[in-house]
């Protein structure tokens, strides 16, 4: 027995064992849509599960007749009685075939459907289902960390699905339809963001954040969408299908993130000074970058000293215990306390930057081990690696032995 089909809207048919064929599109609506009935319910967990599920019922009859126009549609569909598998049942066979060709749409999987006494055929029940699982796996990188420094959080959706035939229904979740139309991250510090620009669409996403101190969670939201296809043969062989759209929001976290503290070491300084001028015999003494905490100098002689900045251990940062990085420190100024000064000019005490020497003189040598002190106060700026800029002062004083001038270096 071989029935026209009728026209119907523009989807996939799902003819057999999942075989997708599309239908010839007219204006009309479906002509038995009261006996396809399509549920589509959802639930989601806020630890990345979700479930998508679709029930199709109707109810049906073995066609008696050619019920189709005399013009053939673009698809028909051929019952074939393969005999009595009971008292009173009746085995049919359907396929499809396309008529523009006469080619088979589903050779390798007809529809099995079978009709006992009064009923329809029910083949192996009156309804179909199908489902879809979806889960959001969410993970953080590195999960603990310095303050500071760059986390990538990643994202990815997976589906698996299951449709199930039963009989003339077939009823599942279109798994191509599946998207995520919109990502929203909660960063658990208090910043969110939706659709970060590195997020790849449709199933997974990555971006990166930087942790303040402390223990956080990150929450990530895929908001999906997608369709629910059910389709069957009506009484009259034709073919009916609808599409049902969803949509839900799945969420899951990664958890224990932790951005642990950085102490930032300061440095071990100690006062010094570097001296300049001219020696006795015309040498040129120039100051040096490094500095000492003890010097001598002629007596009589002009001398421009030069404060610095003796680094005995530089500055760095450590945090869980592990040093994760060091620091610059410079000297940005001084104070100086004015003391035994023989200049003609003699520089008063106060405050100046850390490029302006000491004008200042000595023109007696102190008996035995005797020294003058010239008490200072640096200024120090310390750059981390990081770019935190601590400043701190350190007080101390440099010792001259004042030698006779007629003494060389």
């Amino acid at each position: 027995m071989k029935l026209f089909v009728l026209p119907t809207r523009v989807l996939l048919l799902a003819a057999a064992g999942g075989a997708l064929l599309a239908i010839g599109s007219a204006a009309r609506v479906f002509a038995y849509e009261p006996g396809l009935d399509v549920k589509v319910a959802d639930w989601t967990s806020d630890t990345g599960h979700a479930f998508v599920g679709v029930k199709a019922t109707g109810q049906w009859a073995p066609p008696a007749n050619n019920t189709g126009s005399g013009t053939p549609p673009a698809f028909v569909s051929t019952w074939q009685n393969m005999g009595n598998p009971g008292p009173n049942c009746h085995d049919w066979w359907v396929t499809v075939t396309r008529t523009s060709d006469g080619m088979v749409m589903n050779p390798a999987n007809p529809v099995t459907l079978v009709a006992c006494g009064g009923q329809g055929p029910i083949g192996l029940a009156p309804s179909a289902t199908g489902d879809m699982s979806l889960y959001l796996a969410v993970s953080v990188q590195p999960q603990s960390a310095p303050a500071n420094q760059v986390r990538t959080i990643t994202a990815q959706l997976t589906a698996g699905w299951l449709g199930a035939l039963s009989g003339a229904i077939q009823a599942y979740v279109v798994p191509s339809s599946v998207h995520v139309t919109r990502w929203t991250i909660d960063f658990g510090d208090g910043t969110t963001q939706t659709d970060p620009a590195n997020a790849t669409l449709p199933d997974q996403l990555s971006t990166t954040h930087r942790y303040g101190p402390g223990q956080f969670d990150v929450v990530a939201t895929a908001h999906v969408t997608g369709s629910a296809y059910a389709a069957f043969f009506a009484p009259d062989g034709t073919p009916l299908e609808r599409l049902v759209p969803f949509a839900l929001d799945i969420s899951n976290r990664a958890t224990g993130i932790a951005a642990l503290a950085i102490d930032y070491i300061p440095p071990v300084v100690t006062v010094g000074a570097s001296p300049s001028g001219t020696l006795p015999g015309g040498t040129v003494v120039a100051p040096d970058a490094a500095g000492h905490a003890a010097l001598w100098w002629p007596r009589g002689l002009p001398c421009a000293l030069y404060p610095r900045a003796i680094v005995v251990r530089e500055g760095f940062m450590r945090s869980g215990g592990i040093r994760i990085g060091g620091a610059t420190t410079v000297l940005t100024g001084y104070t100086y306390e004015a003391a035994p000064n023989d200049a003609s000019a003699p520089t008063p005490s106060g405050t100046y930057p850390a490029a302006d020497p000491i004008a200042i003189q000595w023109d007696t040598p102190l008996p035995g081990q005797g020294t003058y002190s010239v008490q200072l106060v640096l200024d120090l700026r310390t750059t981390f690696a990081d770019g935190t800029v601590r400043t701190e002062t350190v007080a101390g004083s440099v010792a001259v032995t004042v030698i006779y001038s007629a003494v060389g270096p």
